[in-house]
């Protein structure tokens, strides 16, 4: 993320959104990637809830926290994850995707044939903002 963002920001934001997220992993709808050696290599999931709200709307699911270990970037394990979830979803009764992505996050989900709403402010905390962009697809 550091080629998209200032130190300055990128740094108290990464405290924040390296947390686990216990509700998150609660879900049932979170899921990860394991190399054969048993190194988590990714991990993203969805959830029917607005990220930092409990706000639900019919069918409409939100992307939640995806990455992948430096060392398998490329390689297909976020778009693996994603199509996992894009299942399970469409099974479930969602019919659009949103997605708050970083702004170095962006290429990957227009890959995913996402499309760019518009730039937004996410607060991480009342003292952390971090710029993203507000993306949708349906599936």
């Amino acid at each position: 993320m550091a080629s998209a963002y200032d130190p300055v920001v990128l740094a108290p934001a990464l405290k924040l959104m390296t947390r686990a997220n216990p509700t998150l992993l609660a879900s049932g709808t979170y899921y990860v990637a394991e190399s054969t050696s048993g190194l988590i290599v990714g991990c993203g999931g969805w959830t029917w809830e607005r990220p930092g709200t409990t706000i639900v709307e019919p069918a409409l699911g939100h992307i939640r926290h995806f990455g992948t270990h430096v060392d398998w970037a490329r390689r297909g394990v976020g778009r693996s994850i994603y199509q996992f979830g894009e299942d399970a979803a469409r099974a479930a009764g969602v019919k659009t995707f949103e997605a708050y992505s970083s702004l170095n996050g962006e290429s990957f989900y227009r890959a995913l044939g996402f499309e760019r709403v518009r730039e937004m402010d996410l607060e991480l905390s009342p003292q952390v903002r971090l710029r993203a962009v507000l993306m949708r697809r349906d599936i």
